[in-house]
């Protein structure tokens, strides 16, 4: 049995699950043709052009986060005590939190209203 025998045997050849061989070339050809458009539609239509192996999917999800507890700052004789609400400051941006992690301690400043503006009080503006 020559190469192009065994060739041809095997692109022209249709097994069903009985493994019944049908040795015909029409329905090899019909076969195979069916199974080269199969794989021609999944590698260039859905892999290259929709790229549907990378398909994406909305985030749904929440994170809630709380700060407990106090700090207690000694230095120089006084005593300072903070809770969460002193030192988790405000957001900056939509959906963050900061929480201080260093502090530099400048004497003689209090918070009271500003000189400049009196519609700026402790907690901001009035």
């Amino acid at each position: 049995m020559g190469i192009l025998s065994y060739l041809s045997s095997f692109l022209f050849q249709y097994q069903t699950p009985r493994v019944v061989s049908i040795r015909s070339k029409r329905i090899g050809a019909t076969y195979r043709i069916i199974q080269l458009l199969l794989i021609i539609y999944l590698i260039g239509y859905v892999f290259l052009y929709e790229k549907n192996y990378q398909s994406r999917e909305a985030v749904t999800s929440s994170v809630v986060t709380k700060v407990k507890g106090t700090l207690v700052r000694i230095d120089n004789g006084s005593t300072e005590i903070w809770d969460s609400s002193d030192f988790v400051v405000p957001a900056q941006e939509s959906n963050a939190f900061f929480i201080a992690t260093n502090l530099i301690y400048t004497g003689n400043q209090t918070q009271c209203l500003c000189p400049e503006d009196r519609n700026v009080g402790v907690s901001g503006i009035i």
